[in-house]
């Protein structure tokens, strides 16, 4: 994650402690010897009451394989197991509601916790079905155990050790403990002789009474108060989507990799601008991210392990915490710049990180998800700063492998690690009612190409940079363009530009608005294409979507809310009614009845929209065409006084895109 390590973070307080900066923190204080029963923590009752809501979901289930060929001891393996458990307390908890309504962590003696270690013969080829269906079992949270460890055997000395364990008792760092100390424990029982840990300092239900009264009252004021300043405005942040709506949560996973030059690359550059490996790997994220959904206000997350204090170094539980970040990745920014941008943020983030995710939520009160997704942030980039986690056993080869268990509790989730190569490895998770498997991939191809052209030339503009190979693009008389006018790839939202006979002549009598919408060629042919205003994206099979248009960034929207002086507001009811649809869909507060539909940041497919409104509202159908020739609320509404009521409100079908191209072109000579 991108937190210090456990031995950096140790370094860094005895260098901190030398040069007398702060004083050692008292310790965690322990609850009573013998306590069964204690608060949970904050981020436990979130999962506690997502799972209620959902219940079933494999969504929270954390899990693991661990390969491993040679002679195994089945026995020793069991002991091995069962001894893990009853050292971590969490391992043998559940959580439930008691008489107050308050959710608290039960803790189950050991010698009424069964673990059960069956052992079960797959092929190869059933082997991740059969795992994935080992992980997707409901979990009872009352406990006694939230964990569940299947051993598959694939052939005579080929074993997978596959361990599914509820999120709300560990976290990522938890499964690197409970393998190092599989391989000490397993180790001293092969040779006869008793494992050697290290005594645990507190439990976790300690850390959980501290920590809530650490955020209590006005411990953390301050930390509030960051963060609403820092996502004040906030709106989900959303990938067009191209997946295909099912079960709530379904997902697949694609992996990734990122080659040692390119790491090599990425860490130069962040040496030469004081940036970590991360906040490079952050820059590129937050261009793709930008450029893919066309918008320059972005939101993503990273998670952190939140082990500040050393007495948590060896804990299994939940400690993980998200940090939301923001920027904003505008042209003319370079990629160096951007950099600067997103490490200022990162570091204003870590310096803020003790508040826990749930209490930000409350703090910043976004709109209801519909989704059902994680408020604020739906995606996630994870650089974890060690690399997996080995266990060495006698007369043993293993390997750690990741198990997914066919979710995704973001649109898109990214984690990566270091390779032995020196290079990145890892995988990304999609949410597959947003994305298809070749638009998740596609979006790692960007990732991978945009750190590339950003390391070679970090002064280059991040609009310019490639979000594919050149022999990707597929230039047409419908072009999709960025806003540096470089055509863009399949699934990459662009605006749509025409060339040819469909671009037209220009605007009659109207030399500055024809220089605003034709525009050169950038293929150096020598024609003009015409800006229609329209967002669009070109899909696998090549053909155009046509998207609503975005809400402008904060930026655009306060200088909008600025009075206008000589601005005539509604004067009729009906002037009223569209006033308010124009200001709606358009973002836009203050709209006068004489305002130019277009000057506000209108285009054509916003016009269908304010026209199904306006249907909705009034009752009539106006045309497309009229609707541009009137081009303000005082001409429209002439139009809906003079219409004649149409019957009640109807879907509006499906349009004829070559009527509609039609229909514009007689517009474009127009007044509009």
């Amino acid at each position: 994650m991108t937190s210090l390590s456990a031995d950096q973070l140790r370094l860094l307080q005895r260098r901190l402690d030398a040069a007398g900066v702060g004083a050692t923190p008292a310790p965690i204080p322990r609850r009573p010897a013998g306590e069964t029963r204690s608060p949970a923590s904050h981020a436990q009752e979130r999962l506690f009451f997502f799972e209620k809501m959902n219940p079933g979901s494999a969504l929270y289930v954390v899990a693991g394989a661990l390969r491993m060929r040679g002679e195994l001891d089945l026995a020793v393996l069991r002991d091995t197991v069962r001894l893990l458990v009853g050292r971590h307390e969490a391992l043998r908890t559940g959580l439930e509601i008691d008489a107050d309504g308050g959710v608290v962590q039960v803790v189950h003696p050991q010698e009424t916790v069964e673990v059960e270690l069956p052992v079960r013969g797959v092929t190869e080829a059933e082997l991740w079905h059969e795992a994935r269906l080992a992980c997707a079992r409901p979990f009872d949270l009352a406990g006694p155990s939230l964990l569940r460890a299947v051993l598959f055997q694939v052939g005579p000395a080929e074993w997978y050790l596959v361990l599914c364990v509820h999120h709300i008792v560990v976290d990522g760092w938890s499964l690197g403990i409970l393998l190092e100390e599989f391989a000490v424990v397993y180790g001293a029982l092969c040779g006869g002789g008793r494992p050697e840990l290290r005594p645990l300092p507190i439990r976790y239900a300690d850390f959980a009474s501290w920590h809530r009264d650490r955020v209590s009252g006005d411990a953390l004021a301050g930390q509030i108060e960051y963060w609403r300043g820092q996502l004040a405005g906030v709106r989900p942040f959303e990938l067009p989507p191209d997946g295909v709506p099912g079960r709530p949560f379904a997902g697949g996973d694609v992996p990734l990799t990122v080659p040692a030059d390119l790491v090599d690359g990425m860490r130069r550059l962040g040496e030469a601008e004081g940036a970590t490996l991360y906040m490079v790997l952050a820059t590129a994220w937050a261009v793709v991210l930008s450029r893919w959904a066309d918008r320059a206000d972005v939101v993503w997350g990273t998670a952190i392990a939140a082990r500040t204090r050393t007495e948590l170094e060896g804990l299994v539980g939940f400690f993980v915490n998200t940090l939301a970040l923001r920027v904003d990745v505008r042209a003319p920014l370079t990629f160096r710049e951007l950099l600067g941008r997103v490490r200022k943020t990162c570091l204003d983030a870590y310096a803020h990180q003790e508040l826990p995710f749930d209490q930000l939520v409350k703090a910043i009160r976004p709109d209801r998800d519909t989704t059902g997704r994680t408020p604020i942030v739906r995606h996630l980039l994870v650089l974890h700063n060690t690399p997996p986690a080995r266990a060495q056993l006698p007369g043993i080869s293993t390997e750690v492998l990741p198990v997914h268990t066919g979710t995704a509790k973001f649109e898109l989730e990214i984690e990566l690690s270091p390779a032995a190569d020196g290079g990145l490895t890892g995988f990304a998770e999609f949410a597959a009612d947003v994305l298809t498997e070749s638009s998740a991939r596609r979006l790692l191809v960007s990732l991978v190409e945009v750190l590339r052209a950003g390391i070679a030339d970090a002064d280059c503009p991040v609009w310019r940079l490639p979000l594919a190979a050149a022999e990707e693009l597929d230039p047409a008389r419908a072009h999709l363009l960025d806003r540096s006018l470089a055509e863009v790839p399949v699934g990459v939202v662009g605006q749509l530009f025409v060339s040819g006979s469909e671009a037209g002549q220009g605007f009659a009598g109207n030399p500055a608005r024809t220089a605003e919408c034709f525009v050169p060629d950038p293929s150096g042919s020598g024609t003009r294409l015409y800006a229609t205003g329209i967002r669009a994206r070109r899909n696998a099979s090549g053909a155009l979507e046509f998207l609503a248009p975005p809400a402008e960034p904060r930026q655009v929207v306060a200088e909008r809310v600025e009075p206008q002086p000589d601005k005539v507001s509604a004067r009729t009811e009906v002037e009223r009614v569209i006033t308010r649809i124009w200001s709606e869909l358009l973002e836009a507060e203050d709209v006068g009845v004489h305002d130019d539909f277009f000057d506000l940041g209108g285009h054509s497919l916003l016009a269908v929209r304010i026209l199904h409104r306006i249907h909705a509202a009034c009752h009539v159908e106006l045309d497309l065409v009229d609707f541009f020739e009137a081009g303000t609320v005082a001409n429209v509404a002439g139009l809906v006084e003079k219409a004649t009521p149409a019957k009640p409100a109807r879907s509006i079908p499906k349009l004829d895109r070559a009527r509609f191209r039609a229909d514009e072109d007689r517009s474009d000579h127009g007044a509009h």
